[in-house]
């Protein structure tokens, strides 16, 4: 079989295979040993230029401002407070103003700059949108999250994707400071989730937002996360 040259996204894959080779469970190491055999079969790595990390930002230029505004953005309401982070991400990182408007299934963000620039942010804002569905998505998948785990994962996530570093010694956000008074039981609650997140919220949001950043592919994002929810459990997708 012909090999054919290693593309970027076929080199990202590869180094993140070694990585869950070398400090994934038995059964991942097996997984991710048998997929690097495949790919190493499939393309020739030798010829590869360096991987450089890329920036989702870069040649995205500033909106030019517009006493009117567009909709850049359409999302159902249940994912709205995913949606909040693309807001975010405009008034931080682009310094445009937008905000919400209400619809029948749903809510638009309207961003307050020409249309051509509208429509030029419209295929970036509905991608970012969607990785961070995803990621949210898989978060949550099979678990009972609660929504004080959403939002810090949330809010780390942004941080990671913008770049910020929380300053030391603030409390990470999502968990109250004061003990609840405790209420007599009616009845035995159920025992909490087998597969509860055994890191911080905040802190795998962080890291999902910075490999976010540099372009990590939205397979390998969700593929981290299951990794650091069930590292005993989980595993790579059997695809190569």
């Amino acid at each position: 079989m012909e090999k054919h040259a290693a593309t970027t996204s076929v080199r990202r894959r590869r180094l993140h295979l070694a990585e869950m080779a070398t400090r994934g469970t038995e059964h991942e190491k097996s997984v991710a040993t048998e997929k690097l055999k495949r790919l190493d079969s499939k393309y020739h790595f030798s010829d590869a230029p360096e991987i450089k990390d890329g920036d989702i930002f870069e040649g995205w230029k500033k909106p030019s401002p517009s006493r009117q505004s567009h909709p850049v953005l359409k999302v159902e309401k249940e994912w709205q407070d995913a949606a909040n982070l693309v807001k975010w991400v405009f008034q931080d990182k682009f310094k445009t103003s937008s905000g919400w408007r209400s619809l029948p299934t749903g809510v638009e963000l309207m961003l307050d700059a020409g249309k051509a620039d509208t429509a030029r942010f419209k295929p970036f804002a509905a991608d970012l949108h969607a990785t961070i569905v995803a990621a949210c998505s898989e978060f949550s998948c099979g678990r009972a999250v609660r929504e004080l785990d959403r939002s810090p994962f949330l809010q780390g996530l942004y941080d990671g994707l913008i770049d910020e570093t929380r300053t030391s010694g603030t409390m990470m956000p999502g968990f109250s400071p004061f003990a609840k008074p405790k209420r007599p039981r009616k009845k035995k609650s159920a025992p909490p989730p087998t597969n509860a997140p055994t890191v911080h919220p905040y802190d795998l949001g962080r890291d999902v937002g910075m490999k976010l950043r540099i372009n990590v592919p939205r397979e390998e994002l969700c593929e981290s996360i299951r990794f650091a929810l069930n590292p005993q459990e989980g595993h790579p997708h059997p695809t190569s």
